[in-house]
């Protein structure tokens, strides 16, 4: 634990630029930090305006977040289980494959290194980028080429990947736009980014609440790491795709069906979530909307 925690202050978007800023009735409390939510009125772009910095934000992505938080506690297995993601990465390659044959792949966030383990064997040439030291010495013992740090600051040639993948990973970096840049900058011409990851707040469930919260004057508290500095929604991330330079292929949200609570929360707030998300998972299913994860395509101009 840090005695004194690093973080900074957000005045403007860095997604957009702008500095017309609201607040919304959520934050973060983790030692003796509070980190509230904000939205841009310009690009409707949500990002915690106070965020974990430097050391601090290195700490979060220690060890045992790959054992016990990765992917936000969403899955039940460690990052270090290769059986648990066999089948979801064969899914993944199979849809980058979709897209054209196996060529150039960059992994952002890469991990242990398992979907880019499973791509070299279906004959892909891979790269990786991830923060964690540990995960990255993982990686390269499996024999994977993959540097340790941020995408803007790893130096990759432009233009030298056919596929640019980021699970999971944009709402956690300090920068979106400077990575989605860097992407566009790296990505050879028709090239495809393919992104997947929450778009929690756009959800029925956590829109009432918000706006029950906000009613009552009061803020949804997540006493928990704020792993998440951005929360996108799809309107607002097409819009940052666009401001790069990408296009729009696909985008497809979906609903995470009930289940286990992620959370403090009370017995009563555990079954109007669960009710709430009842009836969004067959409107998402049917409209493609008010979904709580997404898979965005997008492709660099040729």
């Amino acid at each position: 634990m840090i005695a004194d925690p690093v973080t900074r202050r957000l005045d403007r978007c860095l997604a957009c630029g702008g500095d017309d800023l609201t607040r919304l009735p959520v934050r973060y409390e983790h030692e003796g930090v509070a980190y509230p939510l904000a939205a841009c009125l310009a690009c409707g772009i949500r990002f915690l305006r106070v965020q974990p910095a430097g050391e601090t934000l290195e700490g979060l992505y220690a060890p045992a977040y790959f054992d016990r938080a990765f992917r936000c506690g969403r899955v039940a297995a460690a990052s270090h289980d290769e059986a648990a993601f066999v089948e979801e990465n064969r899914g993944l390659l199979d849809s980058f494959e979709r897209l054209g044959p196996p060529g150039r792949l960059l992994e952002i966030g890469s991990a242990m290194g398992w979907l880019l383990k499973h791509a070299t064997e279906r004959g892909w040439r891979v790269q990786g980028v991830e923060l964690s030291a540990a995960a990255v010495a993982h990686a390269r013992g499996l024999g994977l080429d993959v540097m340790q740090g941020e995408l803007p600051g790893a130096g990759l040639p432009a233009g030298a990947f056919d596929l640019v993948y980021l699970g999971d990973v944009l709402e956690h970096v300090p920068d979106c736009r400077a990575v989605l840049a860097e992407v566009a900058r790296v990505l050879a011409p028709g090239g495809h980014l393919v992104l997947r990851g929450p778009i929690t707040t756009h959800s029925i469930a956590r829109r009432v609440g918000m706006a029950g919260y906000e009613l009552l004057g009061r803020d949804i508290v997540l006493r928990e790491p704020p792993y998440h500095l951005w929360e996108f929604t799809p309107r607002s991330l097409l819009g940052l795709v666009a401001r790069v330079g990408l296009s729009k292929v696909s985008l497809a949200q979906s609903k995470i069906p009930p289940g286990r609570p992620h959370g403090e929360k009370s017995p009563l707030q555990q079954m109007a979530m669960a009710a709430l998300d009842a009836v969004n998972v067959p409107i998402t299913r049917a409209l493609n909307a008010l979904g709580d994860r997404v898979v965005l395509v997008a492709q660099k101009p040729r």
